[in-house]
């Protein structure tokens, strides 16, 4: 559990860092005042839903990432509107001496809302799954090839007969 908390956590910061490093340095855009931090972090949110917990590329768990996707699309931009109504007094200074709200700035927002999503995830989702139960034998009709005896010798199959009948 621990493990998984911990993992959560790095793969968190690992995807909102990584897009948040991308607003900050490839784009030269440390803040950002307007309706663009809607789909930003929505962006984010479904990055971290399909990445945390189980991989994509695992068998049969496509369809659980792209639900994950969708709800961190909605949750991501959620968090954003939170974030900037509850979150104006939480200033962080910039290079230049300016004061801005942590949720306008990616490169530190983006980071806490993926960790938050992707740990949540990597929590329920991200288990050991049980392996499925291989089928040894055939299935023809009501019996199966486990049912019938082969090679047993008639000889020894006697015995055991006759020890049946008996009691």
């Amino acid at each position: 559990m621990v493990k998984r908390l911990l993992f959560g956590m790095l793969k968190g910061l690992f995807i909102g860092g990584a897009i948040g490093a991308l607003v900050h340095f490839g784009f030269s855009t440390p803040t950002i005042d307007s309706f663009m931090n809607y789909p930003l972090y929505a962006l984010v949110g479904a990055l971290s839903g399909a990445l945390a917990g189980r991989p994509p590329w695992q068998q049969g768990a496509w369809v659980a990432s792209i639900l994950k996707a969708v709800f961190g699309l909605v949750l991501g931009a959620g968090l954003y509107a939170l974030g900037a109504k509850f979150l104006p007094a939480a200033q962080l200074p910039l290079p230049n001496g300016a004061n801005v709200s942590l949720a306008n700035q990616p490169m530190f927002f983006a980071p806490l809302l993926a960790m938050a999503y992707a740990t949540f995830v990597e929590l329920d989702d991200g288990g050991e799954q049980p392996e499925p139960a291989v089928a040894t034998g055939v299935r023809a009709g009501k019996v199966s090839l486990e049912d019938i005896d082969v090679g047993e010798d008639e000889e020894a199959a006697k015995p055991a007969a006759k020890s049946a009948k008996k009691g």
